[in-house]
């Protein structure tokens, strides 16, 4: 908390940390060790730097069950562009769905470290090198815990031992990085209004950043509501199952991708709108003739849940589980969620 309100120089007036977290010299020039990036703390490398910030999100997205550490490194006077769809349309073409979602500045650095019982296995850095430019960096944790080393860009399979179990971890390359975080869906998937929206140690995080002076306009209050954490109970099986969609499906699954855009799985798109119900697949039925993306009261027959359960893609990408990237380890509550959410529909709105 001291090390966040030090940071108040990001805004107007006060005194400032120096930013130590940032992006590399070069695109293929990233720090070989973890600890030589600044975006850890030089006396607990475990740990992240004073100057990042950090930060967690309502909805998470699935990641083979790990645990995750996440925060933001901002550029000195580097401000938070939040759009706000009404104000300005112009900015949100896809609608006002995207209404509260972040821009970032460049030069930021976003960090992410994945833990399972407490060890860390990997952390990932998604920098904002220019205006048109991010990139994805993994390194790979030791076992004695005290640094991780930059992953070549390729793919690797671990076997990661917990001291309580082993772990079966892939690192991915970093063309997978950008298969998911494309500029149609925003580069940044977490760090919207939506996502933001939760007290975290006694204190709203929005509020807190606002404090900080780190966006150009701060979210109007009251703030856009919350998105539902789809593993508890708060809420319908239909806004869980919703909110989970948005997170891990919606980035891509939206009209202006070059890949998905037949569907809209973002969560402030009216369920007519999402395309999904009784609607006919256009890329394969995973071996089920009779499915449909979405058929009422039938999961068994609604290919939202069979690609949920599909084996992991190969190389090729043949095998169609989703999320697409860096699943490899089915989720069973989200599809418990959906399974009973589809169970749930008696008929597809008019």
């Amino acid at each position: 908390m001291l090390a966040m309100l030090a940071l108040a120089g990001c805004g107007e007036g006060g005194g400032s940390v120096a930013q130590t977290c940032v992006p590399p010299p070069a695109i293929d020039q990233p720090a070989a060790k973890l600890s030589q990036t600044g975006c850890m703390s030089p006396s607990d490398t475990k740990t992240m730097a004073a100057s990042v910030l950090p930060y967690d999100v309502n909805s998470p997205l699935w990641s083979d069950g790990a645990d995750k550490q996440r925060g933001m490194a901002l550029p000195l006077g580097g401000k938070i562009h939040v759009k706000d769809c009404t104000a300005t349309p112009a900015e949100c073409p896809q609608g006002a769905a995207d209404d509260g979602k972040w821009e970032l500045p460049v030069g930021t650095v976003m960090v992410k470290s994945f833990l399972f019982d407490g060890k860390l296995v990997e952390t990932r850095l998604f920098v904002h090198l220019d205006a048109g430019t991010w990139a994805g960096y993994s390194y790979e944790w030791d076992e004695a815990q005290t640094d991780a080393t930059i992953v070549a860009d390729e793919r690797v399979e671990l076997a990661f031992d917990t001291g309580q179990r082993t772990v079966t971890w892939h690192l991915p390359n970093r063309m997978d990085c950008m298969t998911c975080h494309t500029p149609t869906g925003g580069s940044t998937l977490g760090p919207e209004t939506a996502q933001m929206n939760r007290v975290v140690g006694g204190m709203n995080q929005i509020d807190r950043l606002a404090a900080l002076g780190v966006f150009e306009t701060a979210p109007a209050t009251p703030y856009k509501a919350a998105l539902l954490d789809p593993a508890t109970s708060q809420g319908t099986t239909e806004e869980r199952a919703r909110s989970y969609q948005h997170a891990n499906c919606g980035f891509c699954h939206r009209p202006d991708d070059p890949n998905f855009p037949t569907i809209d799985l973002r969560h402030d798109v009216t369920f007519k709108d999402t395309k999904i119900c009784n609607v006919t697949p256009e890329r394969g039925n995973q071996g089920v003739p009779t499915s449909l993306i979405i058929t009422p009261g039938q999961p068994s027959q609604s290919l939202l849940v069979l690609r949920m359960q599909a084996p992991p893609d190969d190389a090729d990408g043949k095998h169609g589980r989703m999320p697409k990237i860096a699943s490899y380890v089915v989720d069973s509550m989200a599809v418990s969620l959906l399974d009973s959410w589809i169970t749930s529909l008696t008929s597809c709105p008019p």
